[in-house]
């Protein structure tokens, strides 16, 4: 007979912050070994730093999300930056094609707002908790619109940036129609207005 206990079962803490030490030992040789290989090899193209902008985004990507009580539209905000930071330092360190600004960073716009859509269809009830999240998305996925407004040789292909602007808008506005009230009165208490 199998006894039903009452209490949350508790992490190991040390067996945690030994997995963590351990997690920090390999990162750190895989990154010193990489470094040391791309200068034995070449030292014109320093790819060593792409693997050092991953193990960076891996290490966001593990920190934010041992927090278990984290707001999945705030994880969604963090990833988002955080992705689209780690594809410019890649296209910068390869030589700056301009792929990032031009293709990647719009998918991860797009993606971002869809995903925001989703929670807000699914829970309609608790939107209050998107709120403010889906805002600073919103602001953050206009940016490029705006340099692709003012500035002419940044963006070489602005398609793809209309595109992701016109689902943040899209997103925006049918989360407004849906649960406008809601996202009034999280704005208005988070922010005091």
């Amino acid at each position: 007979m199998e006894y039903m206990t009452l209490y949350p079962k508790v992490r190991n803490v040390k067996k945690g912050n030994i997995a963590i030490k351990v997690m920090l030992i390999i990162s750190a040789i895989v990154a010193i070994t990489c470094f040391i290989v791309n200068l034995c090899t070449s030292t014109r193209f320093w790819w060593c730093l792409i693997v050092l902008a991953g193990i960076v985004y891996i290490w966001v990507a593990v920190i934010y999300s041992v927090h278990r009580n984290i707001n999945i539209a705030s994880s969604v905000l963090v990833h988002s930056i955080a992705i689209s930071l780690l594809t410019l330092c890649i296209d910068f360190i390869i030589g700056y094609s301009g792929w990032a600004i031009n293709l990647s960073i719009p998918i991860i716009i797009a993606v971002a707002n869809i995903t925001i859509l989703v929670l807000t269809i699914v829970s309609i009830h608790r939107y209050y908790k998107y709120a403010i999240y889906q805002l600073i998305i919103f602001l953050l996925s206009l940016i490029p619109l705006i340099i692709d407004l003012f500035s002419n040789n940044i963006i070489t292909m602005p398609i793809f940036t209309i595109i992701a602007s016109s689902i943040a808008v899209f997103t925006f506005v049918f989360s407004l129609i849906l649960c406008g009230k809601s996202i009034i009165e999280e704005l208005d208490r988070r922010l005091h207005m």
